[in-house]
């Protein structure tokens, strides 16, 4: 693929930009959360708290809305025709094209051949991953690899394929939850391979990582590696716009504000950013972490549109949990296209600058 004839990898081959249309940026269609998640938030909730492994019961919604990881089939997308069906919704609403964030450690039993026989049954374009998310999520074959086996590793897959199916990837994942060597030498390298391969690079940036770490710790780390900021997306940064303990938010609700800094600190190196979570109804009240709806993440989007960004911002639902699905009374991958777009015609947001957000700017990323 060449810059005079440009193509996005899918998970049928590669397509013209153009024809994505609508694009999710960043999605699970089959994922398993369940071992990751609940270890890592194991750690820090109450020792009294029961961590049941029954299956999602419907009748639960209610309950898990307020403490997702009580039941690991909640963190498991498993069922490929559930999935399809989902998907199927996404293209009835007008959606053209997700990228799929998957990679070892968190994908399910299927391997990625099972989002081309989604993306055939549906009509929608599906970009898969190379790469790793956070740590903790690893396969024990890639702990303790130097900087460079880590870029073999990318190398060899955007090469031959995903895990040995011959599906090409689309997109570099990596994920930040926090230093260490390994977490350090993984993102280096993944930085590298997307610059030399021309694919894009899409960084995960936990839940739990406050604002001050990231200025101090992630960012320098970012900006020291080889990434290409243009070609470069960071995704999850509604959770930038400020997360105060649930009380203090009760108590003083003025102290609720919006920080834009980050967004625009990065913004204005050159680098995207993604806001995700858009229709997820979870929360983790039992940590202190308030339900933030999709107003106040639209709030800081159309806050970043207004102040002239639009050309770098990308949107997504993050589906990764049966909660979040439409068979699972949630919003799935249709909120975007359903509520949001329509939302923001009606706040002012021309026509040109939702296509940025929604199509331009996607196929742009993806492009190669």
């Amino acid at each position: 693929m060449s810059q005079l004839d440009p193509k996005v990898m899918t998970v049928r081959g590669p397509v013209a930009p153009e024809a994505l249309g609508l694009t999710s940026l960043h999605e699970h269609i089959l994922c398993d959360l369940s071992a990751c998640y609940r270890d890592r938030f194991r750690k820090i909730l109450p020792a009294e708290m029961e961590m049941p492994d029954g299956p999602f019961e419907i009748g639960e919604r209610s309950t898990l809305r307020h403490a997702m990881l009580l039941s690991s089939s909640n963190l498991r997308l498993d069922d490929e025709k559930v999935m399809t069906a989902e998907v199927a919704d996404f293209a009835a609403a007008g959606g053209g094209a997700i990228v799929e964030t998957g990679s070892p450690g968190i994908r399910t039993g299927q391997d990625v051949r099972a989002f081309a026989r989604i993306s055939q049954a549906t009509g929608v374009h599906i970009v898969a991953c190379t790469g790793l998310y956070a740590e903790d999520s690893w396969p024990e074959r890639f702990r303790g690899l130097s900087e460079a086996q880590y870029a073999d590793y990318l190398r060899g897959e955007i090469a031959s394929g995903i895990d040995g199916s011959g599906i090409l990837p689309g997109q570099i994942k990596v994920a930040y939850e926090g230093r260490s060597a390994d977490a350090d030498a993984y993102l280096r390298a993944a930085a590298r391979v997307s610059r030399e391969s021309g694919l894009s690079l899409q960084v995960h940036v936990g839940l739990l990582q406050s604002n001050p770490e990231l200025r101090e710790s992630f960012l320098p780390l970012l900006y020291g590696s080889e990434c290409v900021p243009e070609r470069t997306v960071i995704c999850h940064v509604e959770n930038w716009l400020g997360s105060l303990p649930l009380q203090q938010i009760v108590l003083e609700p003025r102290l609720a504000a919006q920080d834009l800094t980050l967004h625009r600190e990065v913004l204005d190196r050159g680098f995207h950013v993604c806001f995700t979570c858009i229709g997820a109804e979870w929360d983790l009240e039992e940590l202190g972490f308030a339900h933030r709806p999709d107003w106040f993440y639209l709030a800081g989007l159309v806050a970043l549109i207004r102040e002239g960004y639009a050309d770098q911002l990308t949107i997504g639902h993050d589906v990764f949990t049966k909660l979040c699905t439409r068979r699972g009374g949630g919003e799935g991958y249709t909120r975007i296209p359903r509520f949001v777009l329509p939302l923001l015609g009606r706040c002012g947001v021309s026509d040109a600058d939702v296509r940025k957000l929604t199509v331009e700017n996607p196929a742009r990323l993806l492009a190669q």
